[in-house]
């Protein structure tokens, strides 16, 4: 029996429909996987309203706002805008409140350092110290961060001829290109001798600085939830995006690169030492086998640590929080400082 032409026709498109629909039921559930994954809070449409958000009088630490949560202040009051646009915000200066459960303390330049003399004094080895909230110390007090624990283990080990300084520049929510700008606009006045930058893998995507600065929950959009669906079915798409906007972490790196070089600045790059980072590493074709820049390996020696002093894996990350814990923070410092101890060892002779 043959079937009408107009019954082809309609069951083709009963078809079509029906696969249209399953298409976009599945793309749904990827998508609401997608979100669930991604860290909640307040996004905002524009650079503009980020700024109106970090200067509203809600932002204001006299008030005293905290997040009931974890009892203390959100973000925005531990940050402020900055004009730059490739910047946009910084630490603010000469602060010393209680911030995800640690004291956090910063000089009068907006570092989570001790203060220090622009000018650099005669015998000191200054290292910067470039990244977010891993390099920053989230959840931990100042004297746990790696950054102090590195400079704590170089001046252990110096011979007394030579001081080591560690700037720490890292700010919660930097991206790659932020990192890059800040170092151009105020680490290099610092004078140091090497820059260290601390890459988490989250940078090759887009920017998390519109994220969680009010402290508060946010609903996605449908826009939004659209967006996000294409951005995990194409990524190919979203690099492409990232990288013509210029929020490409290559192409911050290979600015870094070519600043340090010109100064003649040790650039050292260590990858936040999970499972796949040599992925990640292979994916920073910036960097790769370029002269100039060493890259530290810290996974195999984290793993080599852990074994060693029977630690558990649980222990390594906050109890409250995915960030380092303290114990995390001390094998990552001790890690690190050979590296700089040979550095200082060559610019020396």
């Amino acid at each position: 029996m043959t079937t009408a032409p107009s019954q082809v026709s309609l069951k083709f498109k009963l078809l079509m429909a029906l696969g249209g629909s399953l298409f976009a039921l599945v793309t749904s559930v990827i998508a609401l996987q997608f979100v669930s994954l991604a860290p909640k809070g307040t996004e905002f449409d524009s650079i503009a309203d980020l700024r109106r958000a970090m200067t509203s009088p809600e932002s204001d630490t006299s008030s005293a706002k905290t997040n009931s949560s974890e009892n203390t202040p959100s973000l925005r009051a531990i940050i402020h805008p900055h004009p730059s646009d490739s910047i946009l915000y910084t630490l603010r200066p000469n602060l010393d409140l209680t911030f995800m459960r640690a004291r956090v303390v910063t000089n009068s330049c907006g570092m989570r350092s001790p203060e220090r003399p622009v000018a650099k004094p005669a015998g000191v080895y200054r290292i910067a110290l470039l990244g977010d909230s891993f390099a920053f110390g989230w959840g931990v007090d100042q004297k746990d961060t790696f950054a102090q624990k590195l400079e704590d283990s170089l001046n252990k080990t110096s011979d007394g001829t030579r001081k080591f300084e560690v700037l720490n520049f890292g700010v919660p929510g930097y991206s790659t290109f932020q990192e890059v700008a800040l170092f151009e606009e105020m680490a290099v006045d610092f004078e140091p001798d090497a820059v260290l930058v601390y890459f988490v893998q989250n940078d090759f995507g887009m920017p998390f600085f519109i994220r969680d600065v009010s402290g508060g929950g946010g609903l996605f959009s449908s826009v939004k939830f659209l967006q996000m669906g294409k951005r995990l079915l194409a990524p190919d798409d979203l690099n492409k995006q990232i990288s013509e906007v210029g929020l490409d972490p290559n192409r911050a790196l290979d600015k870094l690169a070519k600043l340090t070089s010109e100064r003649g600045i040790k650039m050292f790059v260590t990858i936040n030492p999970r499972k796949s980072w040599r992925g990640d590493l292979s994916r920073l074709k910036s960097i790769k086998n370029r002269p100039g820049v060493e890259v530290i390996p810290l996974r195999d020696g984290l793993l080599e640590y852990i074994t060693r002093n029977n630690i558990s894996e649980e222990s390594l990350t906050l109890s409250f929080d995915p960030h380092p814990s303290e114990i995390r923070h001390k094998i990552l410092g001790s890690l690190l400082a050979p590296y700089f101890v040979d550095a200082a060892g060559q610019l020396r002779e």
